[in-house]
């Protein structure tokens, strides 16, 4: 599919309910774009915490209208750290769809949630080829490189309102 195939396809970013269907697609998701890339499988992570985390979803659209038509392209989910920070984990988007506003489009919407939610800042740990695209998104970088899953991360963060 082209850039300007899924560009045509109507994108809408919601919240989604933990162990339904639409999550079960975001694991698949998350297991396909951030852990197989790297040898892994998703089945060995320590998924204890994504009962209590806020799960959001990219849903892309053909067609007019019908729900069914839609497919799951962009995940993300915010875990609290305490009564004011989220940290934003997992960010995964469909391959043919990165460079369309996927992306952009998932993080804008889980800050308006977490505004919504009371929160004041959301924090993230940023694959290295990942940090100029939090930076667009007003991110800031804080502290020296690390590994975590045996590539370079770096920690960012953004205040809210």
């Amino acid at each position: 599919m082209t850039k300007q195939q899924n560009q045509a396809e109507a994108l809408s970013v919601r919240q989604i309910p933990f162990a339904e269907a639409e999550y079960e697609q975001a694991l698949k998701l998350r297991d396909e774009v951030l852990r197989r890339p790297l040898g892994m499988s998703i089945a060995d992570d320590d998924l204890s915490g994504d009962a209590d985390a806020l799960h959001i979803g990219a849903f892309a659209r053909s067609g007019a209208g019908d729900a069914h038509a839609e497919r799951l392209v962009g995940t993300l989910l915010l875990r609290a750290l305490d009564g004011r920070t989220l940290q934003m984990k997992q960010v995964a988007v469909e391959k043919a769809r990165r460079g369309t506003g996927t992306g952009r489009d998932m993080v804008r919407f889980a800050e308006v949630r977490a505004a919504e939610l009371g929160y004041g800042e959301i924090v993230l740990h940023a694959r290295e080829n990942a940090v100029p695209f939090y930076e667009k998104l007003e991110y800031i970088r804080e502290g020296e490189r690390f590994e975590e899953i045996g590539i370079p991360h770096y920690r960012m963060r953004r205040e809210l309102g």
